[in-house]
């Protein structure tokens, strides 16, 4: 009886520490992805605010080349609708750009990273 007890608790401690690795694993690949979403979120943070001053910078070029300051703030506008329409037109290659790359990160392996380094 000994043998097999011997063998239940071997056999208990393995699955007990694959069932550690796939935590271990779950964490690593979650911390992976929240750190991805938090770069893109700063960068889009700070792509905001370059696109913020040079909204304000393309405004005074159009004062600055007689035109009102209510034009000015019309035609800046309309170059952002332009870049509205041309974001929306190509929403499939950059939906796919971001979901190619968060599915890389979710599934690169820490080995396959030390590898290629």
């Amino acid at each position: 009886m000994s043998i097999f007890a011997g063998v239940k608790e071997r056999i208990s401690r393995y699955l007990e520490l694959h069932l550690d690795i796939l935590k271990i694993s779950v964490i690593g690949r979650t911390a992976r992805v929240v750190s991805y979403l938090l770069f893109a979120l700063i960068a889009l943070l700070i792509l905001f605010c370059i696109v913020l001053f040079i909204g304000f910078g393309l405004t005074n070029v159009f004062l600055d080349m007689g035109i009102s300051a209510v034009g000015s703030f019309f035609l800046t506008t309309g170059v952002y609708v332009v870049l509205l329409i041309l974001v929306v037109l190509l929403r499939r290659p950059i939906t796919s750009f971001f979901a190619d790359s968060l599915v890389e990160v979710m599934t690169t392996e820490e080995d396959e990273k030390d590898t290629n380094s």
